[in-house]
């Protein structure tokens, strides 16, 4: 166990600020009741800054992914959380609307540095292979969505808002555990046949070409969790669930999605990204079937596996991306866990229009038809991205 310890630092130190980044990220929404309350927010209000946090916290991966590819300093990694967790543990002291706006998006950028940069470092400094170590990378990342309700919620009713600035002593000491981790010290290296100086960002047209393809599955997954968690319940309910009954399903969903993260990577290791994509994609078509036709039960049944499905192959299709763009891999992570999170954040709102428009049973068949195209779409890539790579070509230690 020490020696794992000592060989995966970087890892375990990177992830944990994966926890950190991602907390801070869900903080300020899960309390935007008290900041309405507080500042006399309307609805649109409370939306607008929502959707800031999270267009900026996605939006910008790409583009600050594409930097990152030039400058290649890991530093920028703690100086990132550093950001976020300033600006998100002030932001309780700010009485000024617009001056929240602008607090709040700006510390979401932060965001915008760590996922791309953060995974880059993970499959650099590891003695896990890259599937293994992406998983334990998002993983941890992943439960932070669901402590941050539980810690924050908690201590605003009670404390009031101000009480966010304690929020930054864990933050601080979390930025002190990477620099001492010395993930600052990290390097990686272009792939071989690359060219040098202005040319290393440019990408193909087959290289874009085949990115379509992970990051049509990205959005795609992503439009079918916010299905899930606009809508579950009133489908739920639709099938005669109870409200109680709906919510623990959700839960079931949740950690379904957390699970299939850290495990997804290991298969993707042992069957290949392709395989992988292939056997998770086909599965969720299944299980979207089930949640959209069939009984409660099959409902239940259906939506706990479509949690597991949709999480499973979120290493594969990182790596993927990383094999498509070997010289651009901040671009390309910044593309699959940003770009496509803030697209699959708009799809919702149209599939909210045809919800409005003809029903929520009726629009579901266009969720079972954009689920089949996924599972196609997986069959399309490219053959050698079947291959299987053993641990010692995939880890750099």
């Amino acid at each position: 166990m020490f020696e794992f310890i000592k060989k995966n630092t970087s890892l375990i130190a990177v992830s944990w600020g994966h926890f950190v980044n991602d907390f801070f990220m869900s903080v300020v929404p899960v309390v935007l009741f008290a900041f309405a309350s507080e500042m006399k927010l309307n609805a649109i209000q409370m939306s607008m800054i929502a959707f800031v946090i999270t267009t900026a916290g996605t939006f910008f991966q790409p583009l600050v992914g594409l930097l990152i590819d030039k400058v290649q300093k890991s530093s920028l990694l703690i100086y990132s959380l550093l950001l976020i967790t300033l600006g998100m543990s002030l932001s309780g002291l700010i009485t000024n609307f617009y001056l929240l706006i602008l607090v709040v998006g700006v510390s979401a950028l932060g965001s915008s540095v760590y996922h791309p940069l953060g995974s880059t470092i993970t499959i650099h400094k590891t003695s896990l292979t890259k599937g293994k170590s992406l998983s334990v990378f998002m993983t941890v990342g992943s439960f932070a969505h669901s402590a941050a309700p539980i810690v924050a919620i908690p201590l605003v009713t009670i404390y009031g808002l101000k009480a966010l600035s304690v929020l930054m002593i864990p933050g601080l000491l979390s930025c002190l555990i990477l620099y001492m981790a010395r993930v600052q010290e990290v390097t990686w290296t272009k792939d071989k046949d690359s060219s040098e100086g202005s040319n290393h960002a440019k990408l193909t047209k087959g290289q874009m070409a085949q990115m379509t393809i992970p990051m049509s599955i990205a959005v795609i997954k992503g439009l079918l969790y916010r299905v899930v968690i606009v809508f579950g319940v009133i489908l739920l309910g639709i099938k005669g669930i109870e409200p109680v009954m709906a919510a623990a399903v959700l839960s079931a969903f949740m950690i379904a999605r957390a699970f299939a993260t850290l495990i997804g990577g290991f298969i993707s290791d042992s069957i290949g990204e392709k395989n992988t994509l292939i056997l998770f994609n086909t599965a969720a078509l299944f299980s979207v079937f089930m949640l959209v036709y069939g009984g409660n039960l099959l409902s239940i049944l259906g939506l706990v596996i479509l949690g597991f499905t949709i999480n499973a192959t979120a290493a594969a299709n990182i790596t993927i991306t990383h094999k498509i763009l070997p010289n651009n891999v901040n671009y390309g992570t910044g593309l699959i866990m940003g770009f496509a999170a803030t697209m699959s954040a708009v799809a919702i709102l149209g599939f909210g229009v045809l919800v409005d428009r003809f029903s929520l049973t009726a629009s579901l068949n266009v969720v079972v038809v954009l689920t089949a195209f996924m599972a196609v779409s997986s069959y399309a890539l490219p053959k050698e991205l079947f291959i299987i790579v053993n641990n010692s070509e995939e880890s750099t230690l």
